[in-house]
This record gives C-alpha cells, structure tokens and sequence, in this order.
C-alpha cells in the first residue's frame, strides 16, 4: 500500500510565485523565439504581464533568463508522446515521416529565430553563452543518438548503427536544415519533414543491406576456410 503523501500544500503565496513564473517562461519562449538573444526583458514583461521588476525576482540577469529559457525549449522540442504516428516497430516508414515532419515544424515553431544565436559561434563568448553551447550540444546529441538507434534496429539493423548514419540523422533532423530549406526554398515544415524523411528512409536501407552484406561475405569465407582446412 502507498504511504499517503503527507507534504503541506503548497501556501497561497508560493502558488502565486509558482503562476507568475510558469507565466514568464511562457512569455520568454514567445519573445525569444520571435526576436532570438535580442529580446529585452522589458519585451518579455510586457508579454507575460508582469514589471520587469518581478522578472528580476526570478531571473538573476538577462542572461540568466536567456539560459533559463533556452533549456525550456529544449524540453519542449523534445516533449513527449510525439503523437499522430505509429511506432517504428509497427511501420518505420510512417514513424520516420512522422517524426521528421514533427521536429522540423518544432524547429521552427519552437525554436524560431533563436535558432541563429544558439547555433552561432560564439569565440568571446560568455560564462551563460557557455553553458548554452554545452547545452545545445548535449540535447542534440543524445536526442540523435537515441532516435538514429530505435530506427536501425527497427530496421533490422543489429549492434549500434553506423556513425555514419548518426551523421545523416544529425544532419537531416537538424534546425540548419529546417531553416535552409524554409528560407531559400520557400519550403513548409511539412515539406522539409517529407524530403528528408525520404533521404533517411533510403540511407537507412542501404546501412542494413551493406550490414548483411559484410555478414554474409564473412559467414561465407569462414565457411570456404573451414572446407579447406
């Protein structure tokens, strides 16, 4: 049996801390989006309803805020269910079209023009422009990895998959092509998500059957050694 939760509620005042926060990070995802690094925290206040003042409350700087907020897109690009598709067990190719169609509309929707300064290289960069980079470099990294890896073993692909292929996912799910295609080639989201969906469904292919391949030209000599010996 569950022992009851014997926690106080939280008191009136902690409730409103809680609201008037959750109401600046909405509004600093909002701004920063639409403006990038740019966005001033009387922009943001103005949004979210609030005096700067009280921003300050929660946010030791505009960097601070900055950082803080980069990390609740982050969360968001990667909330999940990802819902509307099936799982790659079921039907990869449906998944795939799916998820890519999803991570670029989140490219652009969540990551907006913000995309530009996370990305940017930064060679003076500071202390919280850091840690954004450091950030920016751990989501991306492990979110590849982890999606690269469920579609080659839905595949049929065994081990880890090819570096090669991380690569192409890399490349493929990243806001740089999001943004260079919606940009330069008046493309949609959706439009991106199809394109490169297909891209990665043949790399894919063609990682597993060169896979086989190499295991069937092993099996085969080790078969001819042993016949000769």
């Amino acid at each position: 049996m569950d022992e009851p939760d014997r926690r106080p509620p939280p008191s009136l005042t902690q409730e409103r801390r809680d609201v008037t926060r959750s109401r600046i990070r909405r509004a600093a995802m909002e701004v920063v989006a639409r403006r990038g690094f740019d966005a001033t925290v009387d922009e943001i206040a103005q949004v979210a309803g609030v005096s700067p003042r009280t921003i300050f409350r929660h946010y030791a700087s505009h960097d601070r805020l900055i950082l803080a907020t980069v990390k609740d897109m982050f969360e968001a690009f990667g909330r999940r269910p990802m819902e509307g598709f099936p799982p790659p067990t079921d039907d990869l190719q449906g998944w795939l079209e799916g998820l890519a169609s999803t991570v670029h509309r989140r490219n652009a929707e969540i990551l907006g023009e913000a995309f530009w300064d996370i990305h940017a290289p930064n060679v003076n960069a500071s202390e919280v422009l850091c840690e954004v980079a450091a950030l920016r470099r751990d989501y991306r990294v492990r979110g590849v990895r982890h999606v690269a890896g469920l579609a080659w073993r839905s595949a049929g692909g065994t081990g880890e998959p090819p570096e090669a292929l991380v690569s192409a996912f890399a490349l493929h799910l990243s806001a740089f092509a999001t943004h260079a295609l919606m940009v330069d080639f008046d493309q949609t989201p959706a439009q991106v998500g199809a394109l490169t969906s297909d891209i990665l469904q043949r790399l894919l292919r063609s990682a597993v059957d060169e896979q086989r391949s190499t295991a069937s030209s092993t099996a085969g000599s080790t078969g001819d050694e042993e016949t000769t010996g």
